[in-house]
């Protein structure tokens, strides 16, 4: 021990007398162990922690899907039909129960607001063995119609809305316009289907709660636990069997997509939840190893290049009796020291780290409240410290204690035993350095890559102009009849016509990024050489005249909707681009008239316009066949009403004088966001911009690392070869040739570690195909912005010390005065 502390003490000594190293290894050091140790934080929390259930193993998410069909608008999906046919027969699973994730208008005796809930079977809490803190959870008989107004609350709606008042239990809160009773508060960490989800209503399936739609088709979502000893494997294979056993409705085939036979998925809840984030994190985490490993070879190149300077002190004390094994302790401990020190910095940094990725995160990002520092964080911290103080400083030991004991004692550079200054010992400098570039060059080939692939996405045309656009989500109470539905959009259209702010507004049945996704399924008159009618699938629009201009849709033929188009024996449509290439063949579209089609039997349908193809999912989604036609005249629009208003001037300001207009002319109208359409558009890549962000912070930083790295390395290089130097210009050399002389060597190591990292990353970036958009792996601008970014730093980090030593004069460094 008593040696241990003289050590530490010595390495303390030796770190105080050369500041300027220890505060560049310090800093590389703090870094690269804060970097990762916050995303490691990150992906444990997100991908590796277990969910706050009972046995979360064995929770699996199921849904269905036809292989080879285009995949369906929305999440993944179980059909009833698939459900009933697999109940009875299920051994794999304890039980299968169905969700989905909703928003309700919830009233507090003021105007209704909108919360995120979840409509779920009451097996949900007994698979995901939860018990409530107060009252109970729902029973199977409540998830039947006519016993379904009861609601299960969070702690958190407890509290904050209910001032966490026992006798809230058994009282009533108003749900979607009808009273529920409240049964039942959820403890404080149940969370289902997410953070957000703050009261839970009894799920029922309306083809069996409504009369008029039994044995037809309805969709949820469907969480399951294995039974003991069955596999997510075995548990697919019976619901598939199961889903087989039946009659294939035809509806699912405009649900689903047209494809193989249907196939039953089922995978483990934690990894169907992450699906979308996993490989975008997993690069991230490459990315942070690289940067970690730049940092361990930048304070190992510093030690190594340090070497030289106490070569003379080694050599004395081995003269003194010392032996290697005991230098070699002396320098682990300096790494050791300084390597701590470093964690200790890098832990406060992680902190720093972890709270701005909370802070900046997109709000879907999933399980972002898993994300902490704790026991396991701080372990894989001490792990990695205790690497990098190996991996630092184990090479530049045996390296600074190999050398030939009478050159060195005598002033020589010891290469008779392969000495610090000798040939393999550059070899060795030079291949740290390399390393370094051909990391850098893979951080910036990743970053470039999904900065590339951020910038395509948010360029691509979305088939409307967003620009001085404000949205708004109105949601009437469900018992609200036709004629008052009516009468709300037709005082609301009024309104916002008479408004001299408005240039043009419009209501529909949806709009993009609108959670409502309604879908058609109707013949379309055969083409030219087809035996039959075409089966189209189509969304759906109902909207007002002014929707389209409102929304900025680009007409390429024929005209837009306007008052009058819908009568009682024709329907007058306009279709899209999409629609018009899938369904309508070659020749003029518009003015096509014929029987049926979207209008239904006994009426004509018209194709008056063709628009533009709109994205409504998001701007990497597909274009699809869409059709709008006006809403009835006596029917309602929808569940959900879209209202579109395009301003004269700033829609920000005119966003809350939207939301006062929609709560005078009806105040038990629940309102959602409303806001510019722009800011949803901005919301809808907030996950890709967030990536390119922090990919790109890595990039920077192991770009400055790796040229911290080769000045410091080339610093304490050329400050050995003052004398040679001087020689050299003694002999006649010139400035400018000893200028390059220093050039060519570092830049030599510099492009032969670019080549490498390029080279590697044409390998690596073929794992990433599926996380980027509209471009390729092989991105050539992306693999152009390595050499162009690294390759003028490095030109910098090499001349700066090159000139300082060409400018040196050579008699006083022959002299010994330099």
């Amino acid at each position: 021990m008593d040696t241990l502390i003289r050590d530490v003490r010595h390495a303390l000594a030796v770190l105080r007398r050369d500041p300027l190293f220890s505060a560049a290894a310090l800093l590389a050091l703090a870094l690269g162990i804060g970097a990762t140790t916050a995303v490691f934080s990150v992906i444990y929390g997100v991908l590796l922690r277990p969910l706050p259930y009972q046995a979360p193993d064995r929770l699996v998410r199921v849904y269905e899907e036809h292989p080879g069909a285009p995949k369906p608008p929305g999440e993944q999906q179980l059909s009833n039909t698939t459900l009933y046919a697999w109940q009875p027969r299920m051994h794999t699973l304890e039980g299968l129960a169905p969700y989905y994730a909703q928003e309700s208008s919830v009233s507090f005796g003021t105007e209704p607001i909108r919360l995120h809930a979840a409509s779920v079977g009451a097996s949900v809490f007994t698979l995901l063995r939860a018990t409530p803190a107060a009252g109970r959870f729902f029973t199977k008989s409540e998830n039947a119609a006519g016993n379904d107004l009861v609601v299960v609350v969070s702690e958190r709606l407890w509290r904050e809305r209910l001032h966490s008042d026992p006798r809230a239990v058994g009282g009533l809160l108003q749900v979607d316009g009808s009273p529920h009773t409240i049964v039942g508060v959820a403890r404080p960490d149940f969370h289902f289907p997410d953070q957000d989800t703050l009261l839970w209503i009894p799920y029922v399936d309306p083809t069996r709660a409504d009369p008029r739609i039994q044995g037809g088709v309805w969709l949820s979502s469907a969480i399951g636990r294995l039974s003991d000893g069955a596999s997510p494997a075995q548990a697919a294979a019976e619901g598939t069997g199961a889903a087989r056993s039946i009659p294939r409705a035809a509806v699912l085939d405009l649900l689903f997509g047209t494809g193989a036979p249907v196939e039953v998925r089922v995978e483990p809840l934690a990894a169907q939840m992450t699906s979308g984030i996993r490989g975008v994190l997993l690069v991230v985490g490459g990315s942070v190893v690289f940067f970690l490993v730049i940092a361990c070879a930048n304070v190992a190149n510093l030690f190594l290049s340090r070497g030289v300077a106490r070569q003379r002190e080694f050599a004395l004390r081995t003269a003194l009796g010392a032996a290697r094994s005991r230098l070699i302790r002396q320098l682990l401990t300096e790494s050791a020291v300084l390597t701590t020190a470093g964690a200790a910095i890098a832990l406060g940094l992680a902190w720093l780290l972890v709270r701005g990725v909370i802070a900046l995160a997109p709000p879907d990002f999933p399980r972002l409240h898993d994300v902490r520092i704790d026991g396991r964080v701080l372990g894989f911290s001490l792990a990695v410290t205790m690497l990098t103080a190996v991996v630092t400083g184990l090479m530049p030991a045996l390296r600074g204690t190999s050398f030939a004991l009478a050159p060195s004692l005598h002033g020589g550079d010891g290469g008779v035993a392969g000495g610090f200054r000798g040939v393999r010992a550059r070899r060795w400098r030079d291949a740290l350095l390399a390393a370094e570039a051909a990391l850098a060059v893979l951080t910036v080939v990743g970053a470039a890559l999904f900065t590339r692939s951020f910038i395509t996405l948010v360029r691509v045309d979305a088939g409307y102009t967003p620009e001085n656009v404000v949205i708004a989500q109105l949601f009437p109470r469900p018992d609200v009849s036709r004629d008052t539905q009516v009468r709300l959009i037709d005082a609301l259209m009024q309104r916002l016509r008479q408004d001299g702010r408005v240039s043009s507004a419009g209501i529909a049945n949806m709009m993009p990024f609108s959670d409502s996704t309604i879908i058609a399924a109707f013949d379309m008159p055969p083409l030219p050489g087809m035996p039959g009618p075409i089966k189209a699938h189509s969304f759906f629009y109902r909207v007002t005249p002014g929707y389209a201009e409102a929304l900025g849709l680009r007409l390429h033929a024929g005209r837009l909707l306007r008052d009058g188009d819908e009568t009682p024996d024709r329907m007058r449509i306009v279709v899209n681009e999409e629609f018009a290439r899938r369904y309508c063949g070659r020749g003029a579209v518009v003015g096509r008239i014929f029987s049926g089609g979207p209008a239904g039997p006994g009426r004509l349908t018209e194709i008056v316009g063709v628009v533009g193809n709109v994205l409504k999912d998001g701007k990497d989604a597909r274009p699809e066949p869409e059709l709008y036609t006006a809403v009835l005249p006596k029917g309602p629009l929808a569940n959900e009403i879209d209202v579109v208003v395009r301003t004269k001037g700033d829609p920000a300001r005119y966003a809350s004088a939207l939301a006062a207009m929609v709560r005078s002319v009806d105040p038990d109208t629940a309102l959602g966001p409303t806001m510019p359409l722009t800011r949803r558009i901005e919301a809808s890549v907030a996950q890709p911009r967030f990536v390119a962000a922090v990919l790109g912070m890595f990039a920077l930083l192991s770009l400055a690392l790796a040229s911290l790295g080769l000045y410091s390395v080339l610093s304490y290089g050329v400050s050995q070869r003052h004398r040679e130097l001087s020689v050299r210009a003694a002999l006649g050399a010139a400035r400018a040739d000893l200028i390059a002389l220093v050039l060519r060597e570092g830049l030599a190591v510099t492009i032969a570690g670019v080549a490498a990292g390029l080279g590697c990353a044409m390998l690596l970036s073929r794992l990433v195909r599926g996380l980027l958009f509209g471009i390729t792996p092989l991105d050539w601008p992306a693999y152009a912005a390595a050499p162009i970014v690294l390759l003028p730093v490095a030109v910098l980090a090499c001349l700066l010390p090159a000139v300082r030593a060409a400018s040196a004069e050579p008699a006083t460094v022959l002299r010994g005065e330099r």
